[in-house]
């Protein structure tokens, strides 16, 4: 007798191709957990660009989605619970939501309904580190009341204990973030021709029909100017992230402070720091950090074969997916020893992880990697390794398995 699939209602807060955000992981995972055939997908996308429904099954590769209609958030609401009332009456018993207050209310909503016997589950996804930043009175009283009536899935399991000391969650899943390893590989189709200097500040219309986001970020960035200043030798250190304190976008130009023309510092992103971030660069005259705006994640492999070593200095994070993308990348990094980010690398690389905040020793671990090509290559080798443990595969077995 053949198995029944898995009803799965997936509840995504935004849609939009070309995303340079995380989203693109959540993506590519129903593309993935779809072309699997072990699990009846239906999708519901609170939010997207005007897109026909046709165009978004083909793009992600499903049969059913929903995108709602209403922009008013109590309309909105009111339709999200509709929509899953209908889905639990066709057999739906698993609702994972990614982020959504809404998502993760509507289902509950809906799981407690008397008139079905059989008992849903309400999956809310959330990873970083929320007690470090304050949020409104109602909000807050919403965000606890989710964590505390649906089974929170975040990871690794560091973090999870965190959430359930700080937020009295009841039960959580631990699902792993995972990284696409034949795409970032440096064997990869694309790490064959990496970028020039010249090309990295290369407007994206000009090369395979990406392009370059139409953010005051790239507008900033004085495309021809900055390749022209670009040292032939210079090694790249990348940003990619939002530009927010958070992720501390706003320690780059300290931190660049360090080195002279012999290292390039990239900025990949758009977010609310950036205006801060421009005065900072244009007051202290620095020509070694250049903001580049957002680039689509389908494209920012370029970026990461092209450079040296990757910097994440943030202030807050879960587990995060551009540590995977540099190790994956074959790419060193200089990361800030914070969440979840020592339960995903190798324990021979918590040697170049830094407290938060501490300048000087981002500098100091940059430089070492720079001026020891030994301890280069051999931290090189050891990230292509690493990332293996953190192909797609186990993402999606992980995610399956969550139903089971």
């Amino acid at each position: 007798m053949e198995n029944k699939k898995i009803k799965i209602c997936y509840i995504l807060p935004f849609y939009e191709e070309g995303t340079d955000t995380h989203l693109f992981y959540n993506y590519e995972l129903i593309k993935k957990v779809a072309a699997r055939k072990e699990a009846d997908l239906f999708i519901i996308i609170e939010k997207c660009p005007k897109l026909s429904l046709g165009q978004i099954k083909e793009s992600l590769g499903i049969k059913s989605c929903y995108a709602q209609k209403f922009k008013f958030p109590p309309l909105r609401f009111f339709e999200l619970v509709l929509k899953c009332f209908k889905l639990r009456s066709r057999g739906y018993t698993n609702f994972y939501v990614h982020y959504s207050y809404y998502g993760a209310i509507a289902g509950w909503l809906v799981s407690n309904f008397p008139i079905f016997s059989h008992c849903a589950h309400i999956f809310y996804w959330n990873r970083g580190m929320p007690w470090l930043f304050k949020r409104g009175w109602f909000e807050e009283k919403i965000f606890r009341f989710v964590l505390r009536h649906t089974i929170l899935v975040t990871g690794p399991e560091s973090l999870a204990k965190e959430y359930q000391k700080r937020y009295a969650v009841r039960e959580y899943r631990v699902l792993s973030n995972w990284v696409d390893v034949e795409r970032f590989a440096p064997t990869s189709p694309q790490r064959k021709v990496t970028l020039s200097k010249a090309e990295i500040f290369q407007d994206f219309s000009q090369r395979d029909g990406a392009r370059l986001s139409n953010s005051p970020a790239g507008e900033y960035a004085g495309l021809e100017k900055s390749a022209a200043e670009a040292k032939p030798h210079a090694r790249i250190i990348l940003f990619v992230h939002r530009l927010s304190k958070r992720k501390g976008a706003d320690l780059i130009p300290e931190i660049a402070k360090g080195f002279g023309d012999d290292a390039l510092f990239l900025m990949i992103g758009d977010g609310p720091e950036f205006e801060n971030l421009k005065l900072k660069i244009e007051n202290s005259g620095l020509k070694n950090i250049k903001l580049l705006g957002q680039v689509p994640n389908k494209d920012i492999t370029w970026y990461f074969h092209s450079s040296s070593i990757f910097l994440m200095p943030s202030r807050e994070e879960g587990s995060p997916h551009v540590i995977l993308e540099a190790m994956a990348s074959g790419v060193p990094f200089i990361a800030s020893d914070i969440g979840g980010v020592r339960e995903i690398v190798p324990k021979e690389f918590e040697r170049f992880l830094c407290p938060s905040e501490d300048v000087k020793c981002f500098q100091d671990k940059i430089k070492t990697l720079l001026a020891n090509s030994g301890l280069y290559e051999n931290t090189r080798a050891q990230c292509l390794n690493h990332a293996q443990k953190f192909d797609i595969s186990r993402g999606i077995n992980e995610f399956i398995d969550l139903f089971k």
